[in-house]
């Protein structure tokens, strides 16, 4: 959830394809949509630099087989991200905590569950969609920095390298077990940084539905494959501790999602 926005409680289930992500016992995804999994429960390249500016900074992700074409697209450039920087300088930060992660409801916690999704204000579970490869996540508790093989559309698809620390010290995000989610873009997310993009009617998952998942390497670092199915405008969304509901602040569940170019 936002760290200045109210919490949100609306959680649904999933099935099979968290369980088989995620693979935790219990595993249950709120969802908006047919997009694939969106967030308030479990679920289961250049980088931008401090004037704006991007510059390349791809991997080659090691021995996994990736797509390869003529002329690759790239992480859609557009404005730095700053959505966690304070008017003195300084930057917010976001403390998380494992004994928030199974907290299914304000309820379970001493609060009061039935006061509803952020009071009748703003339901979205996201912030809004970023630009480059570089970024703190929506809630302000990580910083994450992406990079992947040649962008292009088709089998066995673009491999991507997520590293993700805490914002409190620095340290790796270890054991995140995070995962992808990749669809086109929602038309009004493209020029409108307020837009709640959670929703798409063209989703790209792995065989079975759900998230792509990354496999930890190095601490902190992580990398898997994703497809890319036709050409356009796409939005993939880095879900870190999916199988944790985001229901307290300090919940270990984050996400950011950044526009990309598939030529």
């Amino acid at each position: 959830m936002l760290r200045n926005r109210t919490i949100r409680s609306s959680i649904a289930s999933w099935g099979l394809a968290c369980v088989v992500l995620a693979m935790v016992p219990v595993v249950a995804c709120s969802s908006s949509s047919t997009a694939g999994p969106p967030d308030s429960g479990p679920d289961g390249a250049s980088s931008v630099s401090s004037d704006g500016s991007t510059s390349d900074s791809r991997s080659d992700a090691g021995s996994v087989a990736a797509s390869m074409c003529a002329n690759p697209g790239e992480a859609t450039p557009g404005p730095a991200d700053d959505h966690c920087a304070l008017p003195d300088g300084g930057t917010m930060v976001q403390t998380t905590s494992q004994a928030s992660c199974m907290v299914s409801s304000l309820g379970d916690d001493g609060g009061d569950a039935a006061s509803g999704d952020d009071g009748g204000g703003d339901l979205c579970d996201y912030g809004p969609t970023m630009y480059g490869y570089e970024s703190d996540d929506d809630d302000c508790k990580y910083h994450v920095t992406w990079s992947s093989t040649p962008i292009c559309e088709g089998a066995p698809g673009v491999v991507f390298t997520v590293t993700a620390t805490h914002k409190t010290d620095g340290s790796p995000l270890t054991g995140a077990n995070p995962g992808v989610e990749a669809f086109t873009t929602t038309p009004g997310d493209w020029d409108s940084a307020a837009y709640c993009d959670t929703m798409s009617t063209h989703p790209s998952g792995p065989p079975g539905g759900g998230f792509w998942p990354l496999t930890e390497g190095t601490s902190g670092t992580y990398t898997g494959p994703v497809q890319f199915d036709q050409a356009g405008q796409w939005t993939i969304r880095y879900h870190f501790y999916h199988e944790c509901f985001d229901i307290l602040p300090d919940s270990p569940h984050g996400h950011a999602a950044y526009h990309l170019t598939v030529p």
